[in-house]
């Protein structure tokens, strides 16, 4: 029972206090990758921590209910026997609900959104029109803008207004950044993290992984463009595109904290090759130490 218990207090850190920590942390913004990796990291360790629980709970169930059947002469003896049965049960069933109700939500909400993404690709395929020499197509409207839509092979579309106005050279980076958004699957994330969030608005954890998520995925496809094109084009093009309304069914290219993201631009941005190692040993980190103190609590009988 006490490993049991210091498996629930892990739980309880990783899902309060560590995503408050992460998401005041400094450093997130010169290492995003690392940063959507341990916050991955997170949502892996406390689901799959979850579900270790309630396993762990309902074998704890077992034993004590074979003691609490040996006969009447026993029940004195038994009767703390009983409370621990009714926490168990109880645990057992909170995780098993926690688990479904994740389930069910994130499968509506991609079931959705995919079905939005392929009713505004249909509608690209008859307004919009490829754009010369670049992986892109242009959709006539006066307001600039720029996003991608995830599905069919993915399409990067920019406004005619965004191509009036971005200054030369910018376009390329423009599409560079739509294409790490693509290329890193960002949809999925942003994805997951809304339906977490929406699924369990009270866990401090799914309830802050929501914007961090939205804020990083930006921070990494500029980073993504700037070692494509300059730094100072990405930011130029940024402020072309700081007016960018929101639209239905794509996953825009964003303004979120452009101030943030211009003045960042203008300094160096960590490379990409210490990214990518602090991202794989940040998830790897946080998913393994979940799983050992998992067998470590499961391997001691609860």
């Amino acid at each position: 029972m006490i490993r049991l218990t210091l498996l629930a207090g892990y739980l309880v850190v990783c899902a309060t206090w560590v995503p408050w920590a992460l998401s005041r942390a400094a450093w997130v913004s010169r290492f995003p990758r690392a940063a959507i990796a341990l916050w991955a990291g997170l949502v892996v360790a406390v689901s799959a921590g979850a579900v270790a629980f309630g396993a762990m709970t309902a074998r704890h169930v077992r034993w004590h209910a074979a003691d609490l059947v040996w006969g009447w002469t026993r029940l004195l003896d038994a009767l703390g026997g009983h409370l621990v049965v009714i926490l168990c049960v109880a645990g057992a069933l909170s995780a098993a609900v926690v688990v479904l109700r994740g389930v069910i939500v994130g499968t509506g909400s991609l079931w959705r959104l995919r079905r939005g993404w392929c009713d505004h690709v249909d509608a690209l395929d008859l307004l919009a029109r490829p754009l010369e020499d670049l992986p892109a197509v242009v959709l006539e409207h006066t307001v600039p803008a720029a996003y991608c839509v995830p599905t069919r092979g993915g399409r990067v579309v920019l406004t005619s207004g965004a191509l009036r106005r971005l200054p030369p050279g910018t376009v390329a980076a423009v599409i560079a950044h739509e294409q790490a958004h693509l290329r890193g699957r960002h949809h999925l994330m942003a994805a997951l993290a809304a339906s977490l969030a929406r699924a369990f608005p009270y866990v401090p954890l799914f309830h802050l992984v929501r914007p961090a998520m939205t804020r990083l995925i930006e921070l990494a496809a500029d980073d993504h463009a700037s070692r494509r094109c300059r730094s100072e084009t990405v930011a130029t093009a940024l402020s072309v595109l700081v007016a960018m309304p929101l639209g239905a069914g794509a996953l825009q290219a964003g303004t979120e904290g452009a101030s943030e993201r211009i003045h960042r631009l203008r300094r160096a941005p960590a490379s990409g090759g210490r990214q990518s190692l602090a991202a794989m040993g940040g998830f790897l980190f946080t998913v393994a130490s979940s799983a050992l103190i998992a067998t470590w609590a499961w391997a001691g009988g609860c």
